[in-house]
């Protein structure tokens, strides 16, 4: 066990780097060719032809978000992926997702907690973001370590009346003390660089604030205790959003500005 865990700890400082935009020591157990690879091929399973989603085609709902897209995705000035952004018809879906590689999507049910596309850009910022700061492949580390260590666990207590007790435990730890808090992390880097890549993009972060107020007002005040969240509160994600706007704003003030047109409601 702890020769494993010693193993696991020494193979994850050896795939450490810094992330350029957060300052902060990353474990990235894949390639990024290798993650953007699995990013296509799970984009193509959920929305492409042989998948049962209906992806939107009318242009009065794909322009906005294809508008938006492009202006995004130049701002992120990632060349090298190859940026898709689809519609979902789902009207009772209040979401949106980004894989490796730049495949981005939208449900139909977001737009009007979105409301404009200033709320697409902030919203569309931070799921661009989850791509550029590499959290999949940081997630996907962690569990690769986690599962040997688990594993090593498992065969090391074979003879343990109280193996199973143990493992249950260990598993709690792991989720609560490691998985989970990492994944709060995420959400609030993505927050953060994406207000500012929203800004850079030439649409006003401000609209960052409506969007969370209304997305409070959805969900009606109700979530689950923060420590057992793959987010943090609603209204954390709002203060933070205060407190980083000052700097958003700066950034906002010296970029080329975009129109921003209403969304379409859905049908």
């Amino acid at each position: 066990m702890k020769r494993a865990t010693l193993l696991c700890v020494l193979l994850l400082a050896a795939a450490c780097r810094t992330n350029p935009y957060t300052g902060r020591l990353q474990a990235h157990g894949f390639s990024e060719e290798h993650m953007n690879s699995l990013g296509e091929q799970s984009y193509a399973e959920m929305t492409g032809p042989s998948s049962k989603t209906r992806i939107v085609q009318d242009a009065q709902y794909t322009e906005p978000l294809l508008r938006v897209g492009a202006a995004i995705s130049q701002a992120a000035d990632k060349p090298d992926y190859q940026w898709e952004f689809r519609l979902i018809d789902d009207p009772k879906m209040v979401n949106a997702w980004a894989l490796p590689g730049g495949k981005i999507a939208f449900y139909t049910g977001i737009y009007p907690i979105l409301q404009d596309e200033a709320g697409m850009a902030v919203v569309m910022g931070h799921e661009v973001m989850h791509a550029l700061l590499e959290h999949s492949n940081e997630r996907m580390t962690q569990q690769v370590g986690t599962a040997v260590v688990m594993a090593t666990a498992a065969v090391g207590l074979h003879d343990s009346e109280y193996r199973g007790e143990i493992l249950a435990a260990l598993g709690a730890g792991a989720a609560l003390g490691y998985i989970l808090p990492y994944s709060r992390l995420h959400e609030t880097e993505a927050d953060e660089q994406g207000l500012y890549l929203a800004a850079r993009a030439g649409y006003d972060p401000q609209a960052a604030i409506g969007v969370w107020q209304r997305m409070a007002k959805l969900s009606g005040g109700k979530s689950p205790p923060v420590f057992l969240s793959t987010h943090p509160a609603t209204q954390a994600r709002i203060d933070n959003m205060r407190k980083w706007m000052p700097k958003a704003q700066q950034i906002y003030a010296q970029s080329v500005k975009k129109p921003n047109r209403p969304l379409p409601l859905p049908r």
